[in-house]
C-alpha cells in the first residue's frame, strides 16, 4: 500500500498551524486533485476506498457562507466559516491517514447507517443527436463507435461522452450543408469535437447546432444554454458562435459562453485568444481574464476581472460559488440534479466556495447546511428551500 508522502504530511500540518506559503498551498492543492480514492495502490480495500471517497468529499468542503443579512459581523463570519470549513476538511485527512482500522470501519458504518432514503443522483453524458434527415439518436445509450455518416463525414461516438465527427476520404462535396443538433437534457452534459477538430462542451439544457463539414467562408454554429469552446485557429476561416442576441466572433480561442432563458444575462468569458462580442447596440473586443455580459434590458457591460474558474468550473466538474446568491445556486442545482426548485420563503444569502459536481444532491446540499443559514426538504425529483 502506498501512504501519503511525507512532504505532503508537512504541508497540511502548516496548513493547519496556519504557517503555510502561498506557494506551499499550491503545491498541496496540486497533490490534492491528482489524489484518487479509487486509485487501489492508495486504498488496499472497499472499505477504505469509501472512506477515500469521503476524505474527498470533505476536501471539496471549500464551503464559506456570507450572508445577505447586513450585520456587523458579517465579514468576520465570513472569514471564520472559511477557516474552519478548510481546516475541518484537512483535519479530517489527518484523521483518516493515523486512525487504525477500527475506528475508519466504524466511521464508514456510521455514514452508512445516516444515509437519507430520498436521494438524487448527480447528472453525467446525456444527449440527444439530431441529423441532418431529422432522425434523432439518443447518444448515452448508443453503442461506441460509428453511429452515422453525414454526407463525406463520419459520426463518432466515444467512450468518453464524446461525439467526433471525422472527414472521410477526400472527394468533391456534393449537395447542401448538412446540420446536425445535439441538445443536453436536465442532467446532462456532453462534448462535440467538429470536423475542424475545435471541441465544445455542453452544459445541461443546451444544444448546439452546426454544420457536419464547414463549407463556406465562415465557420458558424449556434449555441442555447451553455457552452465551453476550444477553436482551432483558422486565418483564412474564422469562427462565429451566435446565441441569442450576442454574436461571438473568433480566430481561434477558448472561452465560456452562458446563455439560459432563465438567467438574468448572456455572459461570455474569455480565457486565452481574443473575441469580438457584438449586438445590436455595438461590439466589443474580448481580452483573456474579461467577460462580456448582456443584460435583458439590452444593457452591455463589460468585466474586466472576470471569475475565470467559477465560470468554467461545471466544465471541471465543481460548482464555484463567488459570493452567488441562493437563487443562482439552486438553479444550477435544478439544471444538473434534474429536479425541480422551489422556495418555502424568500432568502437573501450568499455563498462562496467550491463543491464537486459529482455527489448525490444531499450530500451537497448538506454541506450548504453546514452553514446554519439554510436548510433543505428533499423529495422526489424536487428540492424545498426552507428558512
Amino acid at each position: 500500500m502506498q501512504h501519503i508522502p511525507d512532504h505532503i504530511k508537512a504541508l497540511i500540518q502548516k496548513c493547519l498551524d496556519g504557517t503555510s506559503t502561498p506557494e506551499e498551498k499550491r503545491m498541496l492543492d496540486e497533490w490534492y486533485y491528482n489524489f484518487s480514492p479509487e486509485d487501489p495502490g492508495f486504498l488496499s480495500d472497499e472499505t477504505e476506498a469509501a472512506i477515500g471517497r469521503r476524505i474527498k468529499s470533505r476536501l471539496d468542503e471549500y464551503v464559506l457562507h456570507e450572508t445577505g443579512r447586513h450585520r456587523s459581523r458579517k465579514r468576520s463570519g465570513f472569514i471564520r466559516a472559511a477557516v474552519i470549513l478548510s481546516v475541518t476538511g484537512v483535519a479530517l485527512l489527518l484523521y483518516y491517514i493515523t486512525a487504525g482500522r477500527g475506528e475508519r470501519e466504524k466511521i464508514v458504518q456510521e455514514t452508512a447507517a445516516a444515509a437519507p432514503v430520498t436521494d438524487i443522483i448527480p447528472g453525467s453524458n446525456k444527449a440527444i443527436l439530431t441529423l441532418g434527415d431529422g432522425s434523432t439518436m439518443v447518444l448515452d445509450t448508443a453503442s461506441n463507435g460509428q453511429v452515422g455518416t453525414q454526407g463525406n463525414i463520419k459520426v463518432i461516438k466515444l467512450n468518453s461522452g464524446q461525439l467526433k465527427y471525422l472527414k472521410g476520404k477526400q472527394g468533391q462535396m456534393t449537395g447542401g450543408t448538412i446540420y446536425n443538433t445535439i441538445s443536453t437534457p436536465k442532467g446532462g452534459q456532453y462534448q462535440v469535437v467538429l470536423a475542424d477538430g475545435s471541441k465544445i462542451w455542453l452544459n445541461a439544457s443546451s444544444s448546439l447546432r452546426f454544420p457536419t463539414e464547414f463549407r463556406d467562408k465562415i465557420r458558424e454554429v449556434e449555441v442555447t444554454g451553455e457552452a465551453y469552446c476550444e477553436i482551432v485557429h483558422n486565418a483564412s476561416k474564422p469562427f462565429r458562435l451566435k446565441v441569442k442576441e450576442m454574436q461571438v466572433n473568433v480566430l481561434g480561442t477558448h472561452f465560456d459562453v452562458m446563455a439560459y432563458d432563465n438567467e438574468n444575462a448572456i455572459k461570455t468569458t474569455l480565457l486565452e485568444g481574443s473575441l469580438r462580442v457584438s449586438n445590436a447596440t455595438g461590439a466589443s473586443l474580448i481580452t483573456p481574464g474579461q467577460q462580456a455580459v448582456l443584460h435583458k434590458n439590452g444593457s452591455f457591460q463589460l468585466v474586466s476581472n472576470a471569475d475565470v474558474e467559477e465560470a468554467v468550473a461545471w466544465k471541471n466538474g465543481k460548482f464555484v460559488f463567488n459570493s452567488a446568491d441562493i437563487h443562482t445556486i439552486m438553479r444550477q442545482i435544478e439544471r444538473w440534479y434534474d429536479v425541480d426548485i422551489s422556495f418555502e420563503r424568500e432568502a437573501d444569502l450568499h455563498f462562496t466556495g467550491q463543491l464537486s459536481r459529482y455527489i448525490n444532491v444531499s450530500e451537497l446540499l448538506r454541506k450548504l447546511e453546514l452553514t446554519n443559514e439554510v436548510h433543505f426538504r428533499i423529495e422526489k425529483g424536487k428540492i424545498t428551500v426552507l428558512p
